[in-house]
C-alpha cells in the first residue's frame, strides 16, 4: 500500500503541475495591409520625398518682368504675354551652387530667369550651358540659408527602364507648381522629329504643358527621364528623354558650358527593301553622301555602302548611327562593319570634333 500510496502522490502532483502551468498566449492573427494601399504609401513618400527638389521655371525678357512685377497685394498675379513656363529639377550641389536641369526650350529666348522653389521663395538662376539638338539646359542658382537642404534627385540607370514599369511625373503644368500624375512607361525609343537627337521615353502619366524639363521619376524616386513633349490630338501619351542623355549632356554642360560630339561625317537612310532581301540582311543602313574631310572620308567609306554595326552594335536606324556617334569623343577610335559591293569589310575609324552647326 506504501508503494501505490506513493505513486497516486506523485501522479497528483504532476496533474496539478500541468495544470498551474503557464499556457502559450495565442498571437492575435496580424492585419495584412493591401498590396495596393502598400504601393499607395511607397508613391506618397516618394512625393514628399522629392517635392523640394522640383521647381517651376519662369523666364521672360528682363524689360517685361521689371515693368509688369509692380501690382496690388489683391489683385491676382499679372500673366506676362512674354512669358515662358516650365519646370526643372536639382541634379547637382556643390558648396557654392544648386545645379537645376530644364528643358532649352523653356529658357532660350530668356534674358532673365527666375526658380521658384516648394516653399514657394524665388531666385533668379544663371545659365550654365544649353543643347539646342537635345534640349536639355542646366541653371544654377547661388545656395543660401533657405534652399541649403535642398538636394538632388538621384538618376537611375538606364537598365531600370523597361516598358510597363510604374513611373510618376512630376512638373508645374498651367502653373499649378508641384503637380504630380502616375503612370507607366508605355514604350521606348520613340522618334518625333521634333530634336536631331531622339530616343523618346513614352508614358501615359499625364504631361501638360508647363511640366516640360520637370522629372520622370520611378517608384524608387529616382529619375528616369526629363519630360519633354506631349501631342496635343492625344491622350495618354507624353515623352521624355532618358536618363542616359540627360546625365552625359548635364555633366558635359556643366564641365564645359556646352556639348562636345563625335563625328562620322555621313549621311545615311534606311535600307531598301530590294537591298535587304538582295543581301539577306536584317538591319543596317545605307550612305547616301559622305562629307570630303571626315573621318569617313579618310577612312574610305563610300556613297553605297551598308553600314552593320559600329564597335559591334547593330545599326538598325539613321538614329541608331547618329545617337552612337555623337555620344563618342573626338579621338575615339571605333570599330565599323560595312558591307562594300556585297563584302563584308571592318573599318577603324579616328572620330573627330562635329564641324559648328554640322
Amino acid at each position: 500500500m506504501g508503494k501505490l500510496a506513493l505513486i497516486l502522490f506523485i501522479s497528483i502532483a504532476l496533474i496539478s503541475c500541468n495544470q498551474n502551468k503557464p499556457q502559450p498566449v495565442q498571437k492575435k492573427e496580424e492585419k495584412k495591409i493591401p498590396a495596393i494601399k502598400e504601393i499607395q504609401n511607397d508613391i506618397a513618400k516618394i512625393v514628399k520625398k522629392v517635392t523640394p527638389s522640383v521647381v517651376t521655371i519662369f523666364s521672360y525678357p528682363k524689360e517685361k518682368y521689371e515693368k509688369t512685377r509692380i501690382f496690388n497685394y489683391f489683385d491676382e498675379s499679372p500673366q506676362y504675354n512674354n512669358e515662358s513656363l516650365g519646370s526643372g529639377f536639382v541634379i547637382k550641389k556643390d558648396e557654392n551652387y544648386i545645379y537645376i536641369a530644364t528643358n532649352t526650350h523653356v529658357i532660350e529666348k530668356s534674358n532673365l530667369i527666375t526658380v521658384r522653389f516648394f516653399n514657394n521663395s524665388e531666385r533668379k538662376a544663371e545659365i550654365v550651358g544649353s543643347d539646342s539638338k537635345t534640349d536639355i539646359a542646366v541653371l544654377k542658382i547661388k545656395i543660401d540659408d533657405e534652399i541649403k537642404n535642398i538636394n538632388p534627385i538621384p538618376f537611375a540607370e538606364p537598365s531600370d527602364i523597361k516598358i510597363g514599369y510604374f513611373v510618376i511625373a512630376a512638373g508645374s503644368p498651367y502653373n499649378l507648381g508641384h503637380t504630380f500624375t502616375f503612370g507607366i512607361i508605355s514604350a521606348l525609343g520613340r522618334n518625333l522629329g521634333i530634336s536631331n537627337y531622339e530616343n523618346f521615353i513614352q508614358t501615359d502619366a499625364a504631361i501638360n504643358p508647363g511640366d516640360s524639363g520637370g522629372p520622370l521619376i520611378n517608384i524608387d524616386g529616382k529619375v528616369v527621364g526629363m519630360n519633354t513633349a506631349i501631342i496635343q490630338t492625344g491622350q495618354g501619351l507624353g515623352f521624355a528623354i532618358p536618363v542616359s542623355t540627360v546625365k552625359q549632356i548635364t555633366e558635359e554642360l556643366i564641365l564645359h558650358g556646352k556639348v562636345i560630339r563625335g563625328w562620322l561625317g555621313v549621311l545615311v537612310q534606311d535600307l531598301y527593301p530590294k537591298l535587304k532581301k538582295k543581301y539577306n540582311l536584317k538591319y543596317g543602313v545605307i550612305v547616301i553622301k559622305v562629307f570630303k574631310g571626315s573621318p569617313a572620308y579618310k577612312t574610305g567609306i563610300k556613297v553605297g555602302d551598308i553600314i552593320l554595326s559600329v564597335d559591334n552594335k547593330p545599326i538598325r536606324s539613321p538614329n541608331d548611327i547618329k545617337n552612337i556617334i555623337s555620344n563618342l569623343k573626338p579621338d575615339q577610335t571605333i570599330s565599323i562593319k560595312i558591307l562594300h559591293h556585297g563584302k563584308e569589310q571592318t573599318l577603324q575609324v579616328k572620330i573627330e570634333k562635329t564641324p559648328k552647326d554640322d
